[in-house]
């Protein structure tokens, strides 16, 4: 069930980004996610040792971005995470809104989130389970972070999701399709993921939705 509670963080320092040592990029690069062959989104993203972060843009009537910013434990989970959207309705001229600032912090079995928006700053905490990897809707590299995740646990099989956009915990489903291919079932939606030896996200697609997503660039 969700909580509200007092306004206890100053809009400034909600607002502040992340900030992290400074540390070579261990992996970065760009998804282009495609449907019937026309581009829905792209997702530049970099990753290191603690952090992943990246622009998704999707290309819809308002130019939607979501830049994020997120922490990651030595044992691979993000006890944090920082989302902005923005929204562009004039095809991208002129200076972007900012549509909402979220920072959401992990404890155990709950998600704190601070969002502010033209509303004002709020405080919500959701129930979770402990582990879980925020969702993100068409960021492939937070999907990355999950199916490593699933695939370190032994049984190789489940990892909980927390959807930034809802607050719902769902668990993501992995299983093998070859030997170089996962499938991530995010209940009625399956990804099929192409994946290199080191567990980095090549490309895929999801079926029943005939999107394709292939990755470019980077190191």
């Amino acid at each position: 069930m969700t909580r509200h509670f007092p306004e206890l963080l100053a809009l400034a320092a909600l607002l502040a980004p992340i900030r992290l040592h400074a540390q070579a990029v261990a992996d970065s690069g760009v998804f282009i996610v495609r449907h019937a062959n026309d581009t829905v989104a792209t997702e530049s993203f970099s990753r290191t040792e603690t952090g992943i972060s990246g622009t998704l843009r999707v290309r819809n009537s308002k130019a939607t971005s979501q830049w994020y910013s997120a922490v990651l434990a030595p044992d691979g989970t993000v006890p944090l995470i920082e989302v902005t959207l923005r929204q562009s309705g004039d095809s991208g001229r002129g200076k972007d809104k900012i549509v909402s600032r979220a920072r959401v912090i992990f404890r155990e079995d709950s998600a704190a989130v601070d969002e502010a928006n033209d509303g004002g700053i709020r405080t919500y905490v959701f129930g979770t389970q402990r582990g879980a990897i925020p969702y993100l809707n068409l960021s492939f590299a937070l999907l990355e972070q999950a199916v490593r995740q699933a695939r370190s646990r032994s049984p190789a099989s489940e990892v909980p999701l927390f959807n930034l956009g809802g607050g719902q915990t769902v668990d993501g489903k992995v299983s093998a399709l070859g030997a170089d291919s996962v499938s991530l079932a995010i209940g009625t939606v399956e990804y099929h993921l192409r994946l290199d030896p080191a567990g980095r996200v090549l490309g895929g697609r999801i079926p029943a939705q005939d999107v394709v997503v292939e990755r470019t660039g980077g190191s």
